[in-house]
C-alpha cells in the first residue's frame, strides 16, 4: 500500500531533477516506511512504501525485469496461493515474496493480460525501457487510484494529484465543468477530476503511452459478467457464504490485528461477525467502531429509518462474544474550520458531515493501534441488494401472476413498488421528463439539494453534457436493474479517492470485502429472485447470516441514518456559518458559482425544530455544509485565503 509516480519524456527532453524530488516529497505520507527514486534515461520512477501486510516487509520496488521493464505496484493480491501454483512458486518462497513480485512474474508470463488474473486491489505502472512504452493499470473495481497528466512533451502519473502538481509543468487549474457536475449530483464520469487536464485511470482499464501515441484498453467489463445459475435456492446461499468468507479472509491479511466499522445494517455486521469468527480461531478479538449521535439526542424512529446504531451493535456484540464494540461520538460540531479541514483532505462535495465524524473514527482507530479497518461499503449494491428490480423483470417478461403475488407480500410498501418499479420504467423518457418538469415547476432538477448558481449551471452546460453522456436528468428508472447496479460501481471512484487520503493522513487501510471481484461477479450474476422472495427483500444475505446475526438485525426492514444529529450541531454553529457565508459572498469566484442569496435565506429562516426527513426544507438545510466545503475548495484553487477561522491541523 504505497505511493507511486512515474514521469516520462515524450520528446526526448530532460526531466528536471528538482521536479522529481518534489514529487517524491509529496508522496512520502503515502509511503512513510521507505522511499526510493529511480531515474533511467528519459524516465523517472518514485516508490514510497507503506507496510500493511507481512509480505510488505520484503518489498524492494521499483522492480526490474530482464533489464527492460520497470514496474511499480500499489495494492494487495488476494489470490496469492492460486497465482503461486500457476507460476510454480513454492510455498516457502511465496511466504517471503511481496505481492509486487508475484505481479512482476505474472507480467513476465502473460504481459498485460496478467492484470485480468489478479484478484485484489491494485495500481500498476510498467515501463518498457526498450521501446519507451508506459502502461498504467487500475484494478477491476477501482479500489486503488491513479491520476495522470499528458502534454506534448511529457507524461506523468501518480497515486495522488498533489504529486502531479509538484511538477513545474503541470498546471493546477480548476475544472469548472466537474465542479458543476458534482454540485448537481453527477458523479458518474469517474475519469474526470476537479482539476483541468488531470484524469483518472478508469477501473478495469489500462492506459498506454508511447511518444505521441495514447490509448486506453478495458481488460474487465462488468457488463460482461456471466450469469450464475444453480439447481436450488440453498446452492446460492452456500456459494455466497464461500465467497464472503474468502473475501473477508483475504482482507484480514495485515501486520496488525484488523478492526472493523459496524452499524446495525446487514453489510458491515455480516462482515464483522465473519471476521470475528476467523480471528477467534487465532485467539484474537475484533474491535469494532460505530458512530453514534451526541448524548441527549433523541428522535422518534420512522417506518423506514432509525437514528441510533448503538442498540443494534450491542446486540451483535452479545450474539458474537468475540466482538468488542466502541462507540464514537463526534468530538466537534461542523464549524467552518472543521469543514475546511475535511476539504483539505479530499474534495468531496456531498459527504461533508459524514467525513467529519469519520475523522474522529479514524483518530480512534489509530489510537487503538490498528492500521487496517474493514467496512461494509458498496454492500447495498452487491451482497445485500434489495432485489426490487424483480418487479420490473416480472412485468417485462409477462409473469404477471408472480408480480401480483410479490406486490401483495410487501405490506405497506406495495404502493411505492408499483410507482417506482412497475409504472415508472414503462413511461417513455420524453413523457417522464415532462412530468418531472411539471412537478417541480420552474426549478432545476437539483434545486432541492444544491445551491449552485443558475447562471453557472447554464454556462457549464450541465444538462447538455448529461444528455450527451446518456445520463439525462429526469430519466425514468432503468428497466435493466442489473445495468443500474453496475453503473453504481462508478460512484466508488470518489470513495477510493477519500480512502487513499485516509491511508496517507491516518495510516489506516480501509478495506471493503463487499467489493471483492469474485463476490461482486457472483452477486451480479445470480437471478433477481434470490434477493426478493414473498415480500422479503435482501433475501440472500438474510438466509446466509441466519444464526450468525441476532433477529433484531437480521429481520431489520429499516435503514440507519448517518450523522443523525446534524440538526442540533448545525444549529449551534448557524451564526458562525452565516458569518462565513457573508464573507464568501464577497469573493467573486465563489459568488459566481453558488447562489449565495439562497444560502443566506436558508440560514436566516432556520427552523426552531428539526424538519421531517425527505422534505424540501431538510434538503435545503443539508446543502449548507456541502456548499461551504465546496466554496472552500474553490477558494483554495483560486488563491484566496480560507477560511477566516482557525484550522485544526491533522497530524498523519
Amino acid at each position: 500500500m504505497s505511493g507511486l509516480a512515474a514521469v516520462v519524456s515524450l520528446d526526448g527532453s530532460g526531466l528536471p531533477r528538482s521536479d522529481v524530488e518534489r514529487m517524491a516529497n509529496v508522496l512520502k505520507p503515502h509511503g512513510p516506511d521507505r522511499q526510493k527514486t529511480l531515474t533511467l534515461g528519459k524516465a523517472a520512477f518514485v516508490f514510497c512504501l507503506h507496510k500493511f501486510t507481512p509480505e510488505d516487509t520484503f518489498e524492494t520496488q521499483p522492480l526490474l525485469l530482464a533489464d527492460r521493464f520497470v514496474m511499480l505496484f500499489d495494492g494487495r493480491v488476494d489470490n496469492r496461493s492460486e497465482l503461486g501454483a500457476i507460476l510454480g512458486i513454492s510455498s516457502s518462497d511465496l511466504s517471503s515474496m511481496p505481492d509486487s513480485m508475484i505481479v512482476l512474474r505474472l507480467f513476465d508470463h502473460w504481459g498485460e493480460r496478467a492484470f485480468e488474473r489478479i484478484v485484489g486491489v491494485f495500481s500498476i505502472i510498467v515501463m518498457d525501457l526498450r521501446d519507451g512504452r508506459l502502461l498504467c493499470a487500475r484494478d477491476h473495481m477501482g479500489s486503488r487510484v491513479l491520476y495522470y497528466h499528458r502534454s506534448e512533451a511529457r507524461f506523468a502519473v501518480a497515486t495522488a494529484p498533489e504529486a502531479l502538481f509538484a511538477l513545474s509543468w503541470v498546471p493546477r487549474v480548476l475544472s469548472k465543468e466537474q465542479v458543476a457536475d458534482a454540485l448537481t449530483g453527477r458523479w458518474l464520469n469517474s475519469e474526470r477530476t476537479f482539476f483541468q487536464d488531470i484524469f483518472r485511470v478508469l477501473p478495469g482499464f489500462s492506459v498506454h503511452v508511447c511518444g505521441p501515441t495514447f490509448s486506453k484498453r478495458q481488460f474487465w467489463d462488468p457488463e460482461s459478467i456471466a450469469d450464475v445459475r444453480f439447481a436450488n435456492d440453498d446452492d446460492y446461499v452456500e456459494a455466497f457464504r464461500e465467497r464472503l468468507d474468502a473475501a473477508v479472509r483475504a482482507n484480514l491479511r495485515s501486520l496488525r490485528v484488523p478492526c472493523a466499522t459496524v452499524t446495525g445494517g446487514l453489510d458491515s455486521s455480516s462482515i464483522a461477525v465473519v471476521a470475528a469468527d476467523m480471528l477467534a480461531a487465532d485467539g484474537k478479538k475484533l474491535n469494532t467502531f460505530t458512530a453514534v449521535p451526541e448524548p441527549g439526542f433523541a428522535r422518534e424512529e420512522l417506518l423506514g429509518r432509525y437514528f441510533d446504531e448503538a442498540p443494534y451493535v450491542r446486540q451483535i456484540a452479545e450474539f458474537n462474544g468475540n466482538i468488542v464494540p466502541r462507540f464514537i461520538v463526534q468530538s466537534e460540531d461542523p464549524t467552518p474550520g472543521k469543514i475546511a479541514e475535511v476539504i483539505r483532505m479530499c474534495p468531496l462535495f456531498g459527504g461533508t458531515l459524514n467525513a467529519i465524524w469519520g475523522i474522529d473514527m479514524y483518530d480512534a482507530v489509530r489510537s487503538s493501534g490498528h492500521n487496517v479497518m474493514l467496512g461494509g461499503d458498496m454492500g447495498n449494491t452487491t451482497m445485500s441488494y434489495n432485489g426490487w428490480g424483480l418487479f420490473t423483470e416480472l412485468l417485462l417478461t409477462g409473469r404477471w401472476l408472480k408480480l401480483f403475488t410479490e406486490l401483495s407480500s410487501l405490506g405497506y410498501r406495495w404502493r411505492r413498488a408499483v410507482r417506482q418499479m412497475v409504472i415508472a420504467p414503462l413511461i417513455p423518457q420524453p413523457l417522464f421528463r415532462r412530468y418531472k418538469q411539471w412537478r417541480r415547476g420552474q426549478h432545476a432538477p437539483w434545486h432541492d439539494f444544491s445551491v449552485i448558481h443558475p447562471e453557472f449551471a447554464a454556462a457549464t452546460r450541465v444538462i447538455d453534457r448529461a444528455a450527451r453522456e446518456n445520463e439525462h436528468f429526469d430519466a425514468p428508472v432503468l428497466r435493466d436493474w442489473r445495468l443500474g447496479r453496475i453503473r453504481d460501481f462508478r460512484i466508488y471512484c470518489q470513495s477510493a479517492d477519500w480512502f487513499a487520503t485516509v491511508r496517507a493522513r491516518f495510516g489506516i487501510d480501509f478495506r471493503t470485502p463487499a467489493f471483492s471481484r469474485p463476490l461482486v461477479e457472483f452477486c451480479i450474476g445470480i437471478p433477481q429472485d434470490q434477493y426478493l422472495r414473498d415480500g422479503r427483500d435482501r433475501w440472500l444475505i438474510r438466509r446466509a447470516m441466519k444464526g450468525r446475526l441476532p433477529d433484531l438485525v437480521l429481520n431489520q426492514k429499516r435503514y440507519g441514518t448517518q450523522s443523525a444529529d446534524w440538526y442540533p450541531r448545525l444549529t449551534r454553529q448557524r451564526n458562525q456559518i452565516a458569518e462565513e457565508v457573508r464573507r464568501l459572498a464577497q469573493n467573486p469566484e465563489v459568488a459566481s458559482i453558488f447562489d449565495m442569496q439562497r444560502l443566506k435565506a436558508t440560514l436566516d429562516h432556520w427552523p426552531d425544530r428539526q424538519p421531517p426527513e425527505y422534505t424540501q426544507e431538510e434538503s435545503h438545510m443539508l446543502a449548507v455544509p456541502d456548499a461551504l466545503a465546496a466554496a472552500y475548495f474553490i477558494e483554495s484553487m483560486t488563491g484566496s485565503n480560507y477560511p477566516s477561522v482557525a484550522i485544526t491541523q491533522q497530524v498523519g
